[in-house]
């Protein structure tokens, strides 16, 4: 047996002892046992201190059928030998028992994840896909509560985000700003209003991606099928902590899924609380995967911000990394404003074309582009004749490059900074890569934001 072997095998034996946070000598004198028999040495231990849950799994689940039928054997064991099974134990039996045997009806894994910037909290169950699957989702919606009942009556919460958006949803938004005010007041008004909207537009794909998968690292959650995401414990990994989660890929239906892993949890471990958050109008919840969730969203941590255009104030906002453009003139920011409205229909190219036919068609598009400047220049407080024309380069490329030199001060707090700048392409067209669904325009109030593609004044605009 291979040193990373061995110490994958310590790794997990030294979970499971440590699971109930009660060492029992009856435990010690097992370990004793496992360290004869698969020849541990003091080495092998302290490299298991490197490894975490996730890849010691992975090692192992790459041995022979016999090893790993040896081993799951002694890891009941070694959970049994103070002659009692806590959750926690059991939490972690049935994942390993999920990923090291033969023949299970579901896909599993297990995923390790620094926690010293947010810790999970136990006894929730998470509901994850990268992409939006509408048969799963489908069924999540028509047996929602029957898969409630199922892990609550094991002590467990689901956290279905839909769901959880609606409750959000149902909270009148000025209540909403005053509870995150409260709980949050260091936070800007504008960056509340953000992850308020957010919070109300939950969407589980989008989550897993940009919140799971960007700000905690979690990267194997970019490409996941519809699963179930559990939280088996923790370990220390040299001086840090991980959070081990159990990935349970759903097959066919969500609620056979959850019956057949809460049905494993029974075998070890027999339920006597129920863990109920009760969910109820003007009933913010603040515990849990919801705490979770807008902890989440708060970290500044390689945000992906969306990005507010607030003429009236003459700025463009980063509310969810809770930065903005200010301090530059105003045709600057009218000058990117019209580049993130362009850049949703290819950007604009300034290039001046040689043919007669194609000049034509150039100067016609460069009129409709000056014109649109020139209403947004005017949004920003600026004087319509005095609009420059940005068709000449001398004028043009200075102003990007003074936006680009402000953006760039943002690289600590907004993720890809380098996709907020305005870029050209080997076509020569200028644009700047952030979808439309992250582009918002701010109106008279503060409060009053919405799409730059629902709003009517931007839209009257674009359509020049």
């Amino acid at each position: 047996m291979k040193q990373e072997e061995r110490a994958s095998i310590i790794r997990v034996v030294s979970d499971l002892i440590k699971a109930d946070g009660i060492i029992d000598t009856r435990e010690i004198d097992f370990l004793d046992d496992l360290r004869e028999k698969y020849g541990i040495t003091k080495d092998d231990e302290i490299f298991a201190e490197s490894l975490n849950l996730a890849k010691a799994l992975n090692i192992i689940a790459m041995t022979e059928e016999n090893v790993k039928h040896s081993l799951m054997n002694d890891f009941n064991r070694v959970a049994m030998s103070d002659d009692f099974c806590a959750k926690e134990e059991a939490l972690l039996l049935i994942a390993l028992r999920l990923v090291l045997t033969l023949n299970t009806p579901y896909e599993a894994s297990v995923l390790s994840v620094d926690s010293s910037v947010i810790s999970f909290e136990n006894s929730q169950i998470l509901y994850l896909e990268s992409e939006f699957d509408d048969k799963t989702n489908e069924q999540m919606e028509r047996f929602y509560r029957e898969i409630c009942s199922e892990v609550r009556l094991s002590g467990f919460e689901l956290m279905y985000l839909p769901k959880v958006s609606e409750h959000y949803g149902s909270i009148a938004e000025a209540d909403f700003l005053r509870i995150a005010e409260f709980l949050y007041p260091k936070v800007s008004e504008e960056r509340l209003f953000s992850i308020i909207k957010q919070m109300q537009n939950l969407s589980t794909s989008s989550f897993c991606n940009e919140q799971l998968a960007t700000k905690l690292s979690m990267k194997e959650l970019r490409t996941i099928n519809p699963s179930f995401l559990i939280k088996i414990g923790e370990s220390a990994i040299g001086e840090n902590r991980n959070d081990n989660f159990l990935i349970v890929e759903i097959a066919d239906s969500p609620l056979d899924t959850i019956r057949y892993v809460m049905d494993l949890f029974a075998e070890c471990y027999h339920n006597l609380r129920l863990n109920y958050i009760q969910e109820s109008k003007g009933r913010f919840i603040f515990t849990g995967y919801y705490r979770l969730i807008f902890d989440i969203l708060m970290l500044r941590k390689g945000v992906r911000s969306t990005i507010v255009i607030d003429p009236l104030r003459e700025r463009i906002c980063f509310p969810d990394a809770d930065a903005k453009i200010d301090k530059i003139h105003r045709r600057e920011k009218a000058l990117y404003a019209l580049f993130l409205l362009e850049s949703a229909s290819g950007g604009i190219n300034f290039n001046k074309p040689e043919s007669p036919r194609q000049l034509e068609r150039y100067q016609k598009r460069m009129k409709a582009i000056m014109k649109k400047y020139r209403m947004i220049y005017r949004m920003f407080g600026g004087e319509e004749d005095k609009t420059p024309n940005i068709e000449i380069p001398e004028i043009r490329l200075p102003m990007i490059s003074l936006l680009k030199k402000q953006l760039s001060k943002l690289s600590k707090v907004l993720y890809h900074v380098d996709d907020y700048m305005i870029h050209r392409n080997i076509y020569g067209n200028y644009s700047v890569s952030i979808p439309p669904s992250m582009c918002y325009c701010c109106g008279i109030s503060q409060s009053d934001i919405k799409l730059l593609s629902e709003s009517e004044d931007w839209m009257k605009i674009s359509a020049l």
